[in-house]
């Protein structure tokens, strides 16, 4: 999570901040890649990572955030923003998933990122209330079968505080879109040093995702399922997450970056049937050209 406007006193010159009423466009060309949590589900590449970003005295749009600013101080900011969710990537093989370091897509696709592998499940902890074997609960759930997980468009307000080298915010968000009519809160802090022509960034955070969203993304309803007992009912929960980046400035228009982020997905997801692994972890390392 970002603050959706920079913050007060932001020099254009150093990584992450735009001059106020001035378009920033860049693309970055690297290698990377995001694990995927799913059963049997494919990583996803990272090769090109393209940012548009336009800040004016109220109105703002960054990559896949706009929004209005409300209040603005030496500190602190309030803004109205509408973005998207970050959660259906996993689902499909083509989106813009494939090209943000954050993991957030714009648009889905009905494309599956596992559509010609056999999905099974990892029945170790799997709830299971009827006692049933490993080999029945495989032969009752394919991730095929379930209902397609689309984008959500998610709108609410976003409260920045920004001093020195230390940005915090925190985002309340809704589903505006009807796909699962959920709530988010997205909250992170940074810390920022720059060092000549070099600049890294400190983050850690946390999402809270609330039982409706769990449930379209991550749970199995009774209707997909031959038998009620291997329906999965999500509740609300929280995923924490780490993030550092580097950016090194080399001639020209041209710049290094490199980026770890790692999120630890809550309890409530990794009890799912549907998922393996209960983290996900993006690495990328490229070059930037600032147009």
């Amino acid at each position: 999570v970002q603050a959706a406007t920079p913050p007060p006193g932001c020099d254009s010159a150093q990584a992450g901040c735009v001059a106020v009423g001035e378009w920033d466009i860049s693309i970055g060309v690297g290698v990377g890649l995001r694990s995927n949590p799913l059963i049997d589900g494919s990583d996803l590449p990272l090769f090109i990572l393209p940012e548009i970003r336009y800040y004016g005295e109220r109105f703002f749009f960054d990559t896949y955030t706009g929004g209005f600013t409300f209040f603005d101080s030496e500190y602190h900011q309030l803004n109205l923003v509408g973005t998207i969710g970050f959660d259906q990537i996993y689902f499909s093989s083509r989106n813009i998933g494939n090209f943000v370091i954050e993991s957030g897509p714009i648009s889905g696709s009905s494309s599956n990122a596992l559509e010609d592998l056999d999905y099974r499940l990892d029945t170790d902890d799997v709830n299971n209330p009827e006692n049933l074997t490993a080999s029945e609960i495989e032969a009752a759930i394919d991730i095929d079968d379930l209902h397609k997980r689309s984008t959500a468009g998610l709108v609410g307000f976003e409260y920045g505080y920004f001093k020195n080298s230390w940005d915090a915010s925190i985002q309340l968000l809704q589903d505006v879109s009807s796909v699962h009519d959920g709530q988010e809160i997205r909250a992170a802090v940074s810390r920022n040093f720059i060092v000549v022509n070099e600049a890294l960034e400190f983050s850690a955070g946390f999402s809270w995702q609330s039982d409706q969203l769990l449930q379209y993304y991550y749970g199995v309803e009774e209707h997909e399922v031959d038998s009620p007992e291997l329906a999965y009912h999500m509740d609300a929960g929280y995923s924490p997450f780490v993030k550092v980046d580097w950016r090194r400035r080399l001639w020209g228009n041209w710049s290094w970056q490199a980026t770890i982020h790692h999120r630890w997905l809550s309890p409530e997801i990794t009890r799912s049937p549907l998922l393996d692994e209960s983290t996900v972890l993006t690495a990328y390392i490229g070059g930037v050209y600032h147009f």
